[in-house]
C-alpha cells in the first residue's frame, strides 16, 4: 500500500514538472519506487525473500532463500524503502533460522553451510538489527573458514558491517592472505586488471587499511579502475569482452571507498539500465528474467553513482 501511495503521489509531480532535469529526476523517483515494489513483491508470508518470481507452470511452493532476503532488504534500503519494524521481525526470524549456533555457520534451508553463505548471514542479520549475541559465533566460523582471496573478500564485508573495531578476530590475517595471492598479480599483470584492483582495493579499505601500507599508491589503482571502463559503460572479466554487473560492482564499491567517480557515468547508468526488465525488477544478464541478485546489483551501483554525482 505504501508503495502504490508514494508512485500516485509522484505522478501529479512529474506532469507539472518544468524542466528536463527535473522530469528525469522525478522518472527515477518513479524508477526506484517501481522496483521497490517488485522487491517487496518477492516476500514470503512467513518470512525471508524470494530469489525471483515464482514461474507460472510451477507447482511447487517457492522456497525463501537467505541469500534472497540478505539482497532485498539491503536493496530496500538503498531504494529508500526501509522495512517496517514489524517487516523486520519476521525476516530476522527466518534468517535466524539459517543460524546453526553448534557450528556458528549459516546455510541457505536445506543446503550447507559455507563462508560465502554465512558472510551474507551475518550481513542479513546486522542489517535486520539482530543482537550480534545471537550470532556471534559466525564470526569464529569465518576466522577458521577463510582460506582463499574469494573467500576472505566476502567475509571482509561481514566483518564490517559486524564492526572493525567490535571484530573478534585480527583483520589483518585477510590482507596477508589477499596480498600473498594477489599483490604480486596485480602488479605485474598489464592486462584489464580493474576487477583485481577493484575487489582487493575494495577488501583493503573495507577493514581500515591503506593501500599505501602495501606500497599500492591509491591514484595507480584508481587510474586503473577508471581506465578499465569499457565501451558499453560497464567493466567485466578479463577473460571476456562484454561487462557484466557483478564485476561492475565489484569495482564501483571500490570506488566508493575511494570517493572517486567513474570516468563515464552517463555510459554506466546506460549499462545498467539494460539489466531492467518490464516488470521493473533487474536481471544479473541483459535479457534475462529479473532476480533478487540482479536487483541488488543494480540498485546500489545506481545508488553509489546517485552520492557521487551529488
Amino acid at each position: 500500500m505504501r508503495l502504490s501511495l508514494v508512485l500516485v503521489l509522484l505522478l501529479p509531480s512529474l506532469a507539472s514538472a518544468q524542466t528536463e532535469e527535473a522530469i528525469r529526476a522525478l522518472e527515477r523517483k518513479l524508477e526506484i519506487a517501481r522496483t521497490a515494489k517488485w522487491v517487496l513483491e518477492q516476500e514470503a508470508p512467513k518470512g525471508g525473500f524470494y530469489l525471483a518470481p515464482q514461474p507460472p507452470n510451477v507447482d511447487a511452493a517457492p522456497q525463501p532463500m537467505l541469500r534472497a532476503t540478505s539482497g532485498a532488504v539491503r536493496a530496500l534500503k538503498y531504494l529508500g524503502q526501509p522495512l517496517l519494524p514489524k517487516e523486520r521481525e519476521k525476516h530476522a526470524k527466518f534468517v535466524l533460522s539459517c543460524y546453526d549456533p553448534k557450528t556458528g555457520a549459516f546455510a541457505e534451508p536445506g543446503g550447507k553451510p559455507d563462508v560465502a553463505i554465512t558472510s551474507i548471514g551475518v550481513m542479513a542479520a546486522v542489517e535486520l538489527g539482530i543482537p550480534k549475541e545471537k550470532f556471534a559465533k559466525a564470526m569464529d566460523y569465518l576466522k577458521e573458514h577463510a582460506k582463499t582471496f574469494e573467500e576472505v573478500r566476502i567475509a571482509a564485508a561481514a566483518v564490517e558491517a559486524w564492526g572493525v573495531k567490535d571484530c573478534p578476530f585480527k583483520v589483518q590475517d585477510f590482507v596477508t592472505l589477499a596480498n600473498n595471492e594477489l599483490l604480486q598479480l596485480i602488479k605485474a599483470a598489464k592486462d584489464d586488471r580493474a576487477r583485481t584492483v577493484g575487489s582487493y582495493s575494495a577488501l583493503v579499505l573495507r577493514l581500515g587499511f591503506s593501500l599505501k601500507d602495501y606500497g599500492f599508491e591509491p591514484d595507480a589503482a584508481t587510474k586503473i579502475l577508471q581506465t578499465g571502463q569499457r565501451d558499453d559503460g560497464g567493466w567485466g572479466k578479463p577473460s571476456e569482452k562484454a561487462s557484466d554487473i557483478e564485476t561492475t560492482y565489484r569495482v564501483m564499491r571500490a570506488m566508493m571507498l575511494m570517493k572517486e567517480k567513474p570516468k563515464d557515468a552517463k555510459k554506466l547508468r546506460a549499462f545498467v539500465a539494460k539489466h531492467r526488465n518490464e516488470d521493473h525488477g533487474y536481471a544479473v544478464k541483459p535479457g534475462d528474467k529479473s532476480s533478487m541478485s540482479g536487483a541488488y546489483y543494480c540498485a546500489i551501483v545506481l545508488h553509489w553513482l546517485d552520492e557521487m554525482e551529488k
